[in-house]
């Protein structure tokens, strides 16, 4: 053991704990609380309701955002294309995001 010095009765309490239960504490079991997870259902669900936003949005904004173009005939919004330059720089800036379905942890 190191040389550490405990203060406080909290901390002295915590010490005594683990060495009195000597497999509780850190271990490497994982809980599951809320039973098994079926990774496919639970991925079928996720882009179910990935479409249904993007669809609820396209209505909202009259805009197919998969194709990034407004949708033809006449909707609830009037979209126009401008030049770069008439727009503020913020408008013009690009951001590199990795998409959300990719993305592996």
């Amino acid at each position: 053991m190191s040389n550490v010095h405990l203060s406080g009765a909290a901390a002295l309490e915590r010490l005594s704990a683990r060495r009195a239960l000597p497999g509780h504490g850190r271990s490497p079991v994982c809980r599951s609380l809320f039973g098994p997870v079926d990774h496919e259902e639970l991925g079928r669900e996720l882009r179910e309701r990935l479409r249904e936003m993007g669809e609820d949005d396209q209505r909202r904004w009259d805009y197919n955002f998969q194709t990034d173009t407004p949708l033809p005939g006449p909707g609830r919004l009037r979209w126009e294309e401008v030049e770069a330059g008439a727009v503020p720089a913020f408008y013009r800036e690009t951001l590199q995001v990795l998409s959300v379905l990719h993305l592996k942890l």
